[in-house]
């Protein structure tokens, strides 16, 4: 038997709550696809359908009203634990500095739950570059940075490790055969453009520069279109590329790291866990 994960029980006693995927997504502070997303894997779980839908209503099925009774006693017992073990919602201000690729990943899932447990935290996010994050916690502009390091750095506790991949479309400019690879790449100073860059020089493979944003989404789609390649982590490959292999070289792990502030809050240290958790769930 397959546990329940708690992120989607909410999400689900929402919805059934306030009978609209819109007005749900507002709430737990994800976005409606996310809600959806979380409706349907629950649904697989179970194995049974939960709401009834036609254009104008959502409502749960007898299946979903079983389901919203457990639901609501376990998430009641859930936060009664946390608040039991933690102590009393937490309070303050907290900056966390995420990089852009992030915000499609079970840490939105988690910030969300964050919130929820502790209303009376005031939680400022921030997106950029790895580097950019790095450098604006030393100013101290953030509480605490999740972010990628390359192996070999000293920033940070590892959290989780990913290998990095060369993608690109189907129609990839490598499959034509062309010999100077054209590349979509973040400006710097992004940690996956330098390791780019580095293994294509250390086997003296040319390269030409095609496209340059700092726009995840950016890179997404003029390697979706075939104006080059790039790499990403092997967690988040956008859905339609593809791992090339074509005598490229290996490329390495990006190790993710947290880093925080010599003293911070006890709000910005729960947040430290949850977001350590999070990345184990990857």
């Amino acid at each position: 038997m397959r546990p329940l994960p708690s992120e989607l029980l909410r999400s689900f006693v929402v919805v059934a709550q306030t009978g609209s995927f819109t007005v749900a997504s507002e709430q737990v502070s994800l976005s409606q696809s996310t809600v959806s997303q979380h409706i349907r894997r629950l649904e697989d779980l179970v194995g049974q359908p939960l709401f009834e839908r036609d254009t104008r209503n959502v409502r749960l099925s007898p299946q979903g009203e079983t389901l919203h009774r457990y639901a609501e006693r376990i998430l009641s017992l859930m936060d009664e634990a946390m608040t039991s073990l933690c102590g009393p919602p937490l309070n303050g201000t907290v900056r966390v500095g995420l990089p852009e690729d992030f915000a499609s990943t079970r840490l939105t899932t988690a910030l969300a739950s964050f919130v929820q447990r502790n209303p009376e935290v005031e939680l400022i996010i921030s997106t950029g570059m790895s580097g950019d994050l790095f450098r604006e916690l030393d100013e101290g502009r953030h509480d605490l940075v999740f972010a990628k390091r390359l192996s070999g750095s000293q920033r940070g506790t590892v959290v989780r490790t990913e290998p990095l991949y060369w993608c690109g479309s189907p129609t990839s400019p490598l499959n034509g055969g062309e010999s100077i690879i054209p590349l979509a790449v973040h400006p710097e100073p992004s940690i996956a453009r330098r390791r780019i860059f580095e293994a294509l020089k250390a086997v003296n493979r040319p390269y030409r520069i095609a496209i340059v944003s700092s726009n995840v989404m950016v890179i997404q789609a003029a390697v979706m279109a075939g104006l080059g390649i790039s790499a990403f982590a092997g967690y988040v490959i956008p859905e339609g590329l593809v791992r090339l292999d074509q005598g490229l070289p290996e490329l390495g792990v990006l190790e993710y790291v947290i880093d925080r502030q010599p003293s911070v809050s006890q709000a910005a240290l729960a947040l430290e866990m949850v977001l350590t958790d999070a990345a184990n769930e990857l």
